[in-house]
């Protein structure tokens, strides 16, 4: 039996993405699809194709090969289905953007309004990425522009603009109500469970420095995939956690969840615009950029 070209496809998406759910949602499809479709593959093939783990998906040795093979057949397809589209007068200009959590929900989102609407016609897709596979995306040329939020180290071709500073909190539920009357050093509440972001996220590598900072080592109880789960999981009582203070400043005014005011000052974050200036950008991305780097100016 061979496999049909729907499963290669399927395939070229979950590695591309090496994440079931990003690769769904590319297909505009469901999850479960997609893991039946992969593991079709896998036993048509007869070998094993992924090794899945809580932070994705990666390729196996014959993995590797199979992708060597399918990635340049589904990228001329794909290529060739925007140029017949083209000349048929159906494509629309669009931008690749990607963008951390923090930096989609905190600036990003809030600021493309204006561009929407004056711009109805450029298509826009908006990939969500840690730091690090952002500025992978980046240097690749998959995306045009990268939100992201530091620290980060990046190419010298790269154009880095900061367009806005946030702060960070330390929460817990109402089960640490005690701790919300006092002013305590980090290392009074080094003992209480942590719920951090996954270890190959900034946000982590950040928090850990801050740890080392202070004389102390992060030891987290709860790693979550994404900043918006760690608010429902401190909710549940769980566990403390940093998050930026416009996320918390609603539940804080609530008093569904306290904060602990650390003698310790967390250092300020920035979120960021990064082009590559060894790419080019359309005249549509260009205008894009414009408004997100001086949003407060009118084109």
């Amino acid at each position: 039996m061979t496999a049909n070209f729907e499963h290669y496809k399927i395939f070229y998406y979950v590695a591309k993405y090496k994440n079931l759910t990003r690769a769904a949602n590319a297909l505009v499809t469901s999850q479960p699809s997609v893991t039946y479709c992969m593991q079709n593959l896998e036993s048509v093939l007869g070998c094993k194709l992924f090794i899945r783990s809580r932070k994705g998906v990666t390729l196996t040795s014959e993995g590797e090969l199979l992708y060597s093979y399918v990635a340049p057949a589904c990228q001329q397809l794909i290529q060739g289905e925007e140029k017949l589209k083209e000349l048929l007068g159906e494509q629309h200009e669009y931008i690749n953007v990607g963008a951390t959590q923090i930096a989609m929900l905190s600036y990003l989102v809030a600021r493309l309004n204006r561009f929407q609407e004056q711009y109805s016609q450029v298509k826009l897709n908006i990939f969500n990425y840690n730091t690090h596979q952002t500025l992978n995306e980046l240097k690749a040329g998959k995306i045009d522009l990268a939100i992201i939020t530091t620290p980060f180290d990046h190419e010298q071709s790269f154009k880095v603009v900061k367009v806005k500073d946030f702060n960070s909190v330390l929460v817990g539920g109402v089960k640490y109500a005690e701790y919300g009357n006092k002013n305590v050093y980090l290392a009074d509440v080094a003992g209480l469970p942590l719920i951090t972001m996954s270890d190959n996220t900034t946000t982590f590598q950040f928090f850990q420095e801050f740890y080392r900072s202070c004389g102390l080592t992060m030891q987290p109880s709860i790693e979550v995939a994404s900043m918006d789960l760690i608010l429902p999981v401190i909710l549940k009582n769980l566990g403390i956690g940093f998050v930026p203070e416009e996320f918390a400043r609603p539940l804080i005014e609530k008093g569904e969840i306290v904060v602990f005011n650390l003698y310790e000052q967390i250092p300020k974050r920035n979120i960021c615009i990064v082009s590559d200036n060894n790419r080019p950008l359309s005249a549509a991305a260009k205008t894009l950029q414009y408004m997100l780097e001086y949003q407060d100016k009118v084109i």
